[in-house]
């Protein structure tokens, strides 16, 4: 059942990868989402992986995930014509996302001050790797260089070992995700006022926001960043989250207090039970003790707790992800499997919940199964039902219905090289 949360209102998506996944969440609730794409196709249908190893725009993972819920057309904004067509669907757009270069849809007349004359109600969101004031407001991107920037590298990779880039590229995603926040946020004064407005976001600051779990109170903590797997509490508190199992990893987090003890209590209750253990283990006082969350480990603290990282290890690798899942959850202890994409498509909890959506898709001759809503609505449910349009799929259908062109003119626009 398609969303109708978002009925009647119109995104008008200029965006690459760095915004494609705005564009997709108002799709998913309801909006008309237009894509606007260069005669070829946007950059998007060219990033891999594609299924089945066919590379081609309809063919691109990417693609087919990110544009599920949208329509194509079509456009050249290189040509008089084309950009005239793109700015009669921003006058008839209620929101407008772009991620093109600081200035250049200024220069061409499809900036925020140009169409807001025709459409002061338009909430026009900009994409940027660096906002659009400072020193670094000209810099270009990429991945990396958004990762870096922001901090969030850093954390990547092994402890005395450089840094690493996320092997998935995720900035546009963060940035395409704070974009739709933010223009819905707009949304409510104008239904209120009535009143439109630009929104700036700064790709660098989206990915210095992602660094808040790992330091959230530095004049406690320090200046202590760790990588891998590591919980920090202060510049000595460091506590391994992460360890190895038979068929891959389990996360747990081993600490005192009145939260967290009892459950070590009952981990080192089933070591013992195991043969694996310390009698300091048994014997201490988890509940009261609470070390380094907000001062500093002593070294016996620090030696113990390397001797029970140690000793949980050894133990945890004496069985699988299955096995250690179900006594967490019958002893009651804080960990979880760090689950694959396989484990993911096998969960039963998402299988229980109806999480995944078939999505027919008559392109590639093939029924996708797609990731489902985030969340369950009774009156108004969320996601996209509709395949990825395939590029300019829909530009007669917007050209001719929403702008009112006769198919004379398309014909005569096509062979001018504007759509």
């Amino acid at each position: 059942m398609p969303s109708e949360l978002l009925k009647g209102l119109r995104l008008l998506d200029l965006t690459d990868e760095r915004g494609a996944l705005c564009g997709k969440m108002f799709a998913d609730l309801g909006a008309e989402v237009i894509k606007v794409e260069p005669i070829g196709g946007c950059s998007t249908r060219r990033i891999p992986p594609y299924l089945e190893d066919k590379a081609d725009a309809e063919h691109c993972l990417y693609s087919i995930a990110y544009h599920a819920g949208k329509k194509s057309v079509t456009a050249n904004l290189g040509d008089t014509d084309g950009r005239a067509l793109v700015a009669e669907l921003a006058a008839k757009s209620d929101f407008l996302v772009e991620s093109y270069p600081l200035g250049y849809l200024d220069s061409i007349g499809l900036g925020y001050d140009a169409i807001a004359k025709k459409n002061p109600r338009l909430i026009y969101a900009s994409i940027t790797p660096f906002g659009d004031t400072g020193p670094g407001k000209d810099y270009n991107w990429a991945d990396i260089i958004s990762w870096a920037a922001g901090g969030m590298m850093y954390l990547m990779g092994e402890e005395g070992r450089p840094p690493l880039q996320m092997s998935l590229p995720q900035a546009g995603l963060h940035a395409g995700g704070e974009a739709a926040v933010a223009m819905m946020l707009a949304h409510y004064p104008r239904q209120i006022e009535g009143i439109g407005q630009r929104i700036v976001v700064n790709m660098q600051a989206c990915i210095v926001w992602t660094l808040m779990n790992e330091q959230a109170m530095p004049f406690l903590h320090g200046n202590h960043l760790s990588r891998t797997g590591i919980f920090v509490g202060s510049a000595d508190a460091r506590r391994k989250m992460v360890y190895e199992c038979k068929d891959g990893h389990i996360s747990i987090l081993i600490t005192g207090g009145t939260t967290f003890g009892n459950s070590t209590k009952a981990l080192i209750e089933w070591m013992r039970e195991k043969g694996f253990g310390s009698e300091w283990m048994r014997t201490k006082d988890w509940i009261s003790w609470v070390p380094g969350m907000f001062m500093q480990m002593t070294k016996e603290d620090r030696d113990q707790i390397d001797d029970l990282e140690t000793t949980i290890q050894r133990f945890l690798l004496t069985m699988t992800k299955h096995e250690i899942y179900a006594q967490g959850l019958k002893r009651r202890i804080f960990l979880a499997p760090v689950a694959t994409a396989a484990d993911i498509a096998a969960d039963e909890q998402l299988k229980a919940r109806d999480f995944w959506t078939q999505v027919p898709h008559d392109t590639i001759g093939r029924t996708l199964t797609f990731p489902g809503p985030f969340a369950k609505m009774s009156v108004t449910p969320i996601g996209s039902s509709t395949r990825a349009p395939r590029v300019g799929e829909h530009s007669d259908e917007i050209y001719r219905g929403l702008l009112g062109l006769a198919p004379e003119r398309l014909t005569k626009l096509r062979a001018a090289g504007s759509i």
